[in-house]
């Protein structure tokens, strides 16, 4: 196991991120790493119209092999300039040896524990012709962590580091039991991006401050439908009383995505009582038309996770996440993020947009009082 602090000298030098007039990379705040606590294995990627009827059979449009699972997001990460570590166990096999390389060749550290005697596992991803996307996966060397390793290398983190955690490492003790130790070990000052993935995994020990949990729309709901809450439930209807629901159930930060809606945050209120008592913020997307979502949540957490690492304000960070989600959509492939420039670009396109409406309104309202 190699600690952190001795990973910055194996990963080549990144391009110090632009300044920019949102805050981050000012000279004030030390950019920081996004730490994949997770697991990567390698997607067999199949596109087709559908997916077949039980016994039936379909001829694919479209098939590839890529590393997967955790690697999408740090390289989103990378895309936008930050420094990337992996912690994935990492096994003896075709599949390691190609995640290994992918990993050399995105200059991601890999400070991972090796697992012998096993591979990597599989996933095999298929997505129908409206980009919706169905899973299979077996279980390998990633699914197989030690004890301690990962909390070894946890608390010898920095403040300004992010923790970006995978929940599908729920779905598997040893890993869940990894993990929760490492996030007991958590140094003050790390944030953590919880993406909480369909299997929703929320690790036991995760700090109610510095941290953000990510999910998708469906995946709020499964949440509310866990709570046998019905009130809680009905708010879940909605993405914007999903978000505010979700957060007075876990008292913390939720961001919940909706593809074309945007995002949704919503922080937990101290003189909060229940769901109703929490505001949360619209966050706009851009308009695209999606050909494969495949790895589109990945580049979200991977570019929210890598903005906050640079010291980019949430709203702000939020806003380029969900930029990077949907150009992702846009390409056939799962680790398929946008430029930072591209990513900035559709943001300030965003923003101008917004600006625009804001004039316009504001006149509507003048030439009304006059």
């Amino acid at each position: 196991m190699i600690p952190l602090s001795d990973t910055t000298h194996s990963v080549p030098p990144t391009e110090p991120p632009t300044p920019s007039r949102h805050g981050g990379a000012d000279g004030k705040i030390p950019a920081g790493r996004v730490v994949l606590m997770g697991q990567i294995l390698v997607d067999l990627a199949v596109r087709g119209e559908a997916l077949p009827t039980p016994g039936g059979d379909v001829w694919a449009i479209d098939e590839g092999m890529h590393v997967g699972g955790g690697f999408n997001a740090l390289v989103a990460a990378r895309r936008m300039g930050a420094e990337a570590v992996s912690l994935s166990p990492i096994g003896e096999g075709p599949y390691s040896s190609l995640i290994q390389a992918a990993l050399a060749r995105e200059g991601i550290a890999d400070a991972g524990p090796r697992v012998a005697g096993i591979d990597n596992g599989f996933c095999i991803a298929f997505t129908d012709r409206t980009g919706e996307r169905t899973f299979i996966s077996t279980k390998g060397a990633e699914t197989m962590v030690p004890a301690s390793a990962w909390a070894d290398v946890v608390r010898t983190m920095h403040p300004g580091d992010v923790l970006y955690v995978d929940g599908y490492l729920m779905d598997h003790p040893a890993n869940r039991e990894a993990a929760q130790a490492a996030l007991h070990a958590l140094p003050e000052g790390v944030r953590v991006v919880l993406d909480v993935s369909p299997v929703i995994g929320i690790p036991d020990g995760l700090p109610t401050r510095d941290v953000i949990i990510s999910m998708n729309h469906r995946e709020a709901q499964e949440i509310g439908e866990r709570t046998a809450d019905q009130s809680l439930l009905d708010r879940c209807v909605q993405p914007l009383g999903a978000a505010e629901a979700v957060c007075a159930a876990v008292r913390r930060p939720v961001v919940v995505r909706a593809g074309a809606a945007g995002a949704y945050v919503a922080r937990p209120s101290v003189a909060a009582t229940n769901a109703r008592d929490e505001d949360a913020t619209h966050v706009p997307t851009p308009r695209v038309e999606a050909i494969d979502t495949n790895g589109a949540g990945d580049a979200h957490s991977g570019v929210l996770a890598a903005s906050l690492a640079q010291g980019i304000p949430v709203e702000r960070a939020l806003l380029l996440a969900n930029c990077a989600g949907a150009l992702s959509a846009t390409v056939v492939g799962p680790a398929s993020c946008p430029t930072r420039e591209e990513i900035e670009a559709a943001a300030s396109a965003l923003e101008e947009r917004a600006d625009a409406l804001e004039d316009r309104s504001g006149g509507e309202a003048s030439a009304e009082e006059s």
